[in-house]
């Protein structure tokens, strides 16, 4: 069977290629990326510089803000000799490579260690592809299922929402493994050698290296049903039990295999702060329309989504022909052992869709059980799409089967109840999620557009793949083929316009821009921090290498304390955090002192300070017209600047694709300071609203001081409010008495401030006092306290007592911290770090002592007085041992598949050499 099916399997591999060309082919040769970084032009400074591009997904933020710059620091340690496993950019900095989180050590990474970054991400797509296809044909193999069905199998797992929707999270290099895991425990099963074990702990491993667990928990639990239902299907209770053995085996070895960086992961949970989630957190029963019309509600592409789920996780999709060979794989009988296979697939995947979509007392149930309770059971769309794509691959090998059949089967009996059951699970189903999306689209405000389209185009596909299965068991003998060719060709359509519409295609230039702001803190932020109101994207600062306390990363409670003091709602989720636009009074925030916050940074339009009006009577008043390529001019008193404004009377709306840019030119001569100001497509301004345009800070001896005015990129005239003369009516931006804070840099798309109070990071604390209360620390930091104090937790290290110090850093790297201390009595060295952890230790002199709590978050060195050498260094918790345990776990897998093969030749030498 399997021979006269080769040009079957060269046809559809030529649809492969096809579909890989059509969908993300140009990223694999450079035209464009395979990520979203596009997503950054919906803020400043990105913005100053065009639009966020058609066609961008907007909720795949983790992708650009977390995972890819971890992956960046982690290669750039390696290039460097070292296996970086501290990050110290983001929120005090965080673990790395010790951790699984970024998928590095996964099979699928391969495209980062040899590619540029803006490569690689189509390079894993495809190394996921291919896996897929390996693995389902494998699996399906086993259960004798031609290789041209496997394949088409794989194509409906690869597009499925679960692996297109997580692209380039880590979810996608686990998920594309689950097919080989089904093989090899169906291999462990039932052949139960010693090597069949190895290449399961192998597959285990990689899927734990692959960076989010809980798929591979969701995988294995899964797994364990799928080994049960199949042992015990071997009807002795020594096959029985060796299979089960054999499996666990193989499990146990994959953890063992991946101890490196799975011992380091437990042994962090509870610094990352992994949190409880509510049961029966099932989703919207309308979205189960999505399984057949992936962009029923949108996908978020181009920020069109229509329902309050979260479209990543929500997007369920499997596809018209899809669903029809799966209900062919339940319905159609089959005297083999394909049959008890199809049944056990589809009994899960009815369970695995209740758990999602109905939830009640089985998913409560299943949320109280470790594991569980920490992950949401959206994540399970993973093996729902296996489930799916399995069955489809057994229903299309049955109908190529009855296409191929040149008689009637054989008459059997009857067996009419499995049908029945089948046709009213999947009716009652379908009319389930049809009642549920029509009572949704009902209360939608306002409708939701697209949905007709997709409704139509998946409702068509629908009915032509029906008529195909009908029409195999019907037609004539030479014309049943056409059944499951035309059936192929929709699930090809269909995959190849989901794939299309949701996965990224990003122009090369999008791969993080460096604009002036950022080359401004490159040159002079050093080893400080940065804080950001309301720009950019703090989750990016890992890839620019600059230090912000706020950030996309796991973060102590202890951190997130100090970031809400400065505003309650910098933490906008467990992981990420962002200061708020507008943060009250930044010169003058104790908290963000403590933080080492030397530069404070907005979006252009937020110009920090107080206007000095203009009083000009309304006769004197007219509106001037500022042509293209022309200017207006107008004065301001002389004094300390920081800023222009005008009215815009008739507001400015920016061109489709190109933002207008303000430029402003104050003074003369040496005196003269010039800025600029981009207005995005996103922000327009309205009616009457003020247009200030920030300069760096200058006081002006003398005046009036002459101001020019010019705007690029519009071609229509700009109007401002004007004076009879033909100027322009301006006013002065003044910075309020000591507000602590100095403009050092305008741009298109920023404003950096200098905050004149912010503490140095690494600094010499000669006071200290305890404060054993959490909230009381926080309180008090807030409050503002000396320079020169530190805030201990208990009284179990010396205390300081008024000494002084000189600290000279001579070293500040991710995983090492060095400073040379002078100081005229005992006292403290402060790091302003989150490193007050397990892991990090210190060293006065190459003697150890301990790092205390100091400030409620940062580290604290007890020093001695006199000059001493003060050295901190991190190594991951489990790192040491889950290496020897890997080590041990490779071993193993290598004496698992050696020996066998060894004793193998020995046993056959002997028996042709009796002598």
């Amino acid at each position: 069977m399997f021979s006269t099916d080769r040009w079957r399997s060269g046809v559809v591999l030529a649809l492969l290629v096809l579909f890989v060309a059509v969908t993300f082919g140009p990223a694999l040769v450079g035209h464009g990326m395979l990520l979203d970084t596009g997503w950054l032009h919906a803020m400043m400074p990105y913005a100053a510089d065009g639009p966020i591009p058609q066609g961008t997904l907007w909720c795949r933020g983790d992708t650009w803000d977390y995972y890819l710059p971890g992956v960046e620091n982690i290669m750039e340690g390696v290039r460097h000799g070292n296996w970086q496993t501290w990050a110290p950019y983001e929120v005090g900095g965080t673990p790395l490579a010790s951790l699984p989180n970024h998928a590095v050590l996964s099979p699928v990474s391969w495209p980062y260690w040899v590619m540029p970054m803006w490569l690689a991400p189509a390079w894993v797509k495809l190394t996921e592809l291919v896996l897929v296809l390996v693995g389902m044909v494998l699996f399906l193999g086993r259960l004798r299922v031609r290789r041209s069905a496997a394949l088409v199998a794989g194509l409906i797992f690869f597009t499925c929402g679960f692996m297109m929707m997580w692209t380039n999270w880590p979810h996608t290099k686990v998920g594309c493994l689950i097919p080989l895991l089904f093989w090899a425990l169906d291999r462990t099963v039932h052949e139960r050698r010693l090597r069949d074990v190895a290449a399961l702990g192998m597959v285990v491993a990689a899927m734990l290296f692959g960076g989010f667990p809980a798929v591979t928990m969701f995988a294995l639990t899964l797994g364990a049903v799928y080994v049960v239902v199949r042992a015990v299907a071997l009807r002795d209770i020594r096959l029985t039990l060796g299979a089960g053995v054999a499996a666990a085996g193989g499990v146990l070895l994959g953890v063992a295999l991946s101890a490196v960086q799975i011992l380091p992961f437990v042994l962090n949970l509870s610094v990352m702060g992994a949190e409880s989630r509510l049961p029966n957190e099932a989703k919207d029963t309308s979205l189960m329309l999505t399984i057949l019309a992936g962009d029923a509600y949108g996908t978020c592409v181009d920020m069109r989504w229509y329902n309050e789920g979260n479209a990543i996780e929500s997007v369920s999709f499997l596809g018209a022909g899809a669903l029809v060979l799966a209900v062919a794989a339940l319905v159609i009988r089959q005297r083999d052992r394909r049959r008890g296979v199809s049944v056990l697939l589809g009994v899960c995947l009815a369970a695995v869709g209740w758990l999602i979509w109905v939830g009640g007392l089985p998913l409560d149930l299943l949320q109280k059980v470790p594991g569980y309770d920490i992950n949401s059971f959206n994540r399970a769309n993973s093996i729902f799409g296996f489930l799916g794509a399995a069955l489809a691959g057994i229903g299309l090998e049955r109908l190529m089967q009855r296409a191929e059949a040149d008689t009637a089967p054989p008459r059997e009996p009857r067996r009419w109840l499995p049908t029945v059951i089948t046709i009213v699970v999947v009716g009652a189903a379908v009319a389930y999620g049809a009642v549920a999306s029509y009572r949704h689209i009902r209360a939608a405000d306002g409708g939701i557009p697209g949905l007709e389209r997709s409704l139509l185009v998946a409702g068509i596909l629908l009915a032509v793949a029906l008529a195909a299965a009908v029409a195999t068991c019907w037609l004539p003998h030479r014309l049943r083929f056409i059944g499951p060719v035309t059936i192929a060709l929709t699930v090809f359509a269909q995959s190849t316009l989901f794939a299309n519409h949701v996965l990224p295609l990003t122009d090369r230039s999008l791969f993080y821009p460096v604009t002036p702001a950022h080359e401004f803190m490159k040159k002079n932020l050093g080893q400080e921090r940065y804080g950001a109101s309301g720009w950019e994207h703090s989750g990016v600062a890992d890839h620019y290498r600059l230090r912000t306390p706020t950030g996309h990363e796991f973060t102590s409670p202890e951190w997130k304390s100090l970031l809400a003091a400065v505003s309650p709602d910098t933490q906008q989720s467990p992981t990420y955090s962002d200061f708020p636009a507008r943060v009250p009074t930044p010169g003058h925030q104790p908290v963000l002192d403590q933080l080492s916050v030397r530069y404070w940074v907005t979006q252009p339009m937020e110009v920090i300070g107080a206007v000095e009006p203009t009083r000009v009577p309304p006769a004197q008043r007219r509106v001037l017209s500022v042509m293209p390529g022309r200017h207006a001019t107008c004065q301001v008193p002389q004094g300390d600047l920081r800023g222009i404004e005008v009215t815009v009377p008739e507001g400015l709306k920016p061109r489709v694709q190109k933002p207008t840019v303000v430029r402003v030119s104050v003074g003369t001569g040496a005196e003269k300071v010039t800025s600029e100001r981009a207005i995005a497509v996103n922000r327009p301004l309205k009616r009457g609203e003020k247009l200030r345009v920030a300069v760096p800070d200058h006081r002006f001896a003398s005046g009036p001081v002459p101001v020019t005015i010019t705007f690029s990129g519009k071609r229509k005239p700009v109007d401002l409010a004007g004076r009879t003369d033909g100027s322009a009516i301006c006013a002065a931006v003044r910075p309020e008495k000591g507000d602590g804070l100095r403009v050092v840099h305008a741009s298109a798309g920023a404003v950096v401030y200098e905050r004149a109070s912010a503490l140095p990071r690494i600094r010499w604390a000669g006071t200290s006092e305890v404060v054993p209360d959490g909230p009381t620390r926080v309180r008090r930091l807030t409050e503002g306290v000396a320079p020169g104090t530190v805030l201990l937790d208990d009284d179990s290290t010396p205390a300081a007592s008024g000494s002084t110090a000189r600290v000279d850093v001579r070293r500040d790297e991710a995983e090492t911290i060095s400073a040379e201390v002078t100081a005229d009595g005992a006292g403290y060295l402060v790091v302003a770090d989150s490193i007050a952890r397990p892991g990090w230790s210190a060293r006065v002199d190459g003697r150890e002592v301990p790092i205390v709590a100091g400030n409620h978050a940062f580290a604290a060195v007890p020093v001695p007085d006199g000059t001493h050498t003060v050295t901190l260094r991190y190594e991951a918790p489990g790192l040491r041992t889950g290496a020897v345990v890997s080590l041990l776990g490779a071993l193993v897998t290598l004496g698992l598949l050696v020996v066998p093969r060894v004793l193998g030749r020995l046993r056959s030498r002997r028996r042709m050499d009796p002598s």
